[in-house]
């Protein structure tokens, strides 16, 4: 384990509980000196301990001479994985119970994984473990845990060009897994051997996560059936390749079926069986899957999430009383529901395609105005055309009525999709995140309360560069930009643009690095950090590429007042 010195130990601990690194009151010296020495220049104990301490309502030294106390001595002296996890699990046992169960919850993916935040948020939901004491809006209260969780570095917050992620330390999963076993909150298989040992056990399994690996030797993968022990789980979590799926219509109480495959291999997955699921609160199956679905689902009136990119749709869909988030069609190709407008409950609405909705469709659009989250899909093909006049006066006119839409984008390579925001008079007040084309960045800049802004340069004469100009943008906290072209000196900051900007995301796909970074960043004076991904087809090492850009960002970063973090990373296509 890697250690700090007694004075960077003490500038971590200030940093994150006061701010500064330089502001420890004077009556609170003593007591943090020794909660450092408890801590033994650890870097992950004093920021597990600093945490703890920075999210107290109150400060009072005696609440902190009470957190020395819960500290063992002899971490200072022998730093242990065991003595680690006894930090570890003050912050857990420090924990309001409703975060408790949130946390727990983490068990259920595999190590290392990158956990996308909405998706995790809607899980809880349909657990149950959201409580509309804290708020009307469920997934605004599920984002405010999620939060908690990061400011407590319970979890690691990921910022990547897709969203906002997760992760979960090494040793923070160890106390989760064994916070499990010891109130059987879930269970975790691997092998078939362990679904054996889940069956012979003599207490019921509530959630339950496989983590399917494939078997070199003879190919297969996890097989399965339904077990005394597992008829009443709540939660079904499949990780891997699935060839077979079990009788799903004994699974009785399923809440949560998801899954998530990333094995790049696309396979049919049978779930016609979930029409019998009638406590089926949460459904999602990733797109390297064709999922059956039934043709009717209309019996599923508990059902909030249905995120199936990639399979068929039921001919009732729109008879579903309560559901909130909708992802299909994506790969079929397919327009807008029909009867779209009757969907009151919508709150997502994503995977169509612009194109192929017809007038009435796109009319019914505008009536979702429960809809936060929109996003369209349109291709330049051969099988239809530009949207005609009616159509695209249509879907403007439904844009300006959603006046709770946070999130608009129109994803593809249509040229159609570029005057569609222009043609928009009175955008939604709300909107907070929005993925467009650069042409419209003025208009983009001026909305009032747009916190995330996704930007995709397929193309662009340098002449047409993207700048951000004074004044544009006043609490835009996150900017994704991404360059398929591999340059990103379309991008120029002037002084006094995006003033709150922290999170910088950017991509290139290119087939050669090289080139400028982006031009201005020393005036992003809240920036905190800077990710980039790199991928293309290098003709030097992957590790060599990583340093040309580590330098290229330095350089141009060394006038900024309080330099971001950088977290780069590269692909190599070969």
């Amino acid at each position: 384990m890697k250690l700090l010195s007694s004075e960077d130990s003490r500038k971590l601990f200030t940093s994150r509980v006061f701010g500064s690194e330089n502001k420890c009151p004077a009556n609170f010296e003593e007591v943090s000196n020794e909660i450092l020495k408890k801590c033994g220049g650890l870097p992950l104990a004093i920021i597990t301990i600093a945490s703890l301490l920075a999210s107290r309502r109150e400060r009072s030294r005696n609440d902190w001479e009470n957190i020395q106390n819960s500290l063992g001595a002899q971490f200072a002296i022998n730093p242990t994985l065991k003595g680690m996890r006894s930090i570890l699990n003050l912050s857990y046992m420090n924990l309001p119970l409703h975060l408790r169960t949130c946390f727990l919850y983490l068990a259920m993916y595999p190590e290392d994984y990158v956990i996308e935040r909405d998706d995790l948020v809607r899980k809880w939901i349909a657990e149950g473990f959201i409580s509309n004491l804290h708020g009307p809006n469920l997934e605004d209260v599920g984002i405010s845990y999620f939060n908690e969780l990061v400011n407590r570095s319970m979890i690691q917050r990921v910022m990547t060009y897709k969203g906002v992620y997760c992760k979960v330390h090494d040793m923070m999963l160890d106390l989760i897994l064994s916070k499990c076993a010891e109130d059987n909150f879930n269970s975790v298989a691997y092998t078939s051997e362990d679904m054996t040992r889940l069956r012979d056990c003599t207490y019921k399994i509530h959630r339950l996560s496989l983590i399917s690996r494939v078997d070199r030797t003879t190919n297969e993968t996890i097989s399965w059936t339904v077990l005394d022990s597992i008829s009443q789980v709540r939660s079904l979590v499949w990780f891997g390749a699935c060839k077979s799926i079990p009788h799903l219509s004994q699974l009785k109480y399923i809440c949560v079926l998801s899954f998530e495959d990333r094995s790049l291999i696309r396979t049919r997955l049978d779930l016609t069986a979930i029409s019998q699921m009638f406590q089926l609160r949460y459904l999602k199956v990733s797109i390297y899957y064709y999922a059956m679905l039934p043709t009717e689902i209309r019996g599923l009136v508990h059902l909030d999430t249905l995120d199936v990119p990639c399979g068929s749709i039921p001919s009732d869909i729109e008879h579903l009383p309560r559901l909130s988030n909708l992802t299909m069609g994506l790969y079929e190709g397919i327009g807008l529901l029909e009867r779209i407008g009757i969907m009151e409950s919508l709150r997502t609405l994503d995977g169509f395609k612009l194109e192929r909705s017809s007038l009435e469709a796109l009319e019914g659009l505008g009536k979702l105005t429960n809809l936060r989250n929109l996003k369209l899909h349109t291709w330049d093909d051969d099988e239809c055309n530009l949207l005609e006049k009616a159509k695209f006066d249509a879907f403007a006119s439904s844009i300006c009525k959603l006046r709770n839409l946070k999130y608009l984008q129109i994803k593809g390579n249509h040229d159609d999709k570029d005057d569609i925001l222009g043609s928009v008079s009175d955008p939604p007040a709300l909107i907070e995140e929005m993925g467009t084309k650069t042409d419209e960045i003025t208009i983009l800049g001026g909305l009032p309360s747009l916190v995330y802004l996704k930007l995709r340069v397929v193309t662009c004469p340098k002449e047409e560069a993207v700048i951000v100009s004074k004044g544009l943008f006043p609490v835009l906290e996150r900017l994704t930009f991404i360059s398929d072209e591999g340059v990103l000196a379309y991008l120029d900051f002037e002084a006094g643009a995006m003033p709150k900007l922290r999170d910088l995301i950017l991509q290139v796909n290119q087939p050669l690095w090289g080139g400028p970074t982006p031009a201005g960043m020393l005036h992003l004076l809240d920036l905190q950090q800077i990710s980039f991904t790199a991928c293309g087809n290098h003709k030097e090492s992957v590790e060599q590429v990583k340093l040309d850009i580590q330098s290229a960002f330095r350089n141009a970063l060394q006038m900024h007042p309080s330099p971001p973090s950088l977290d780069i990373n590269c692909y190599s296509r070969k």
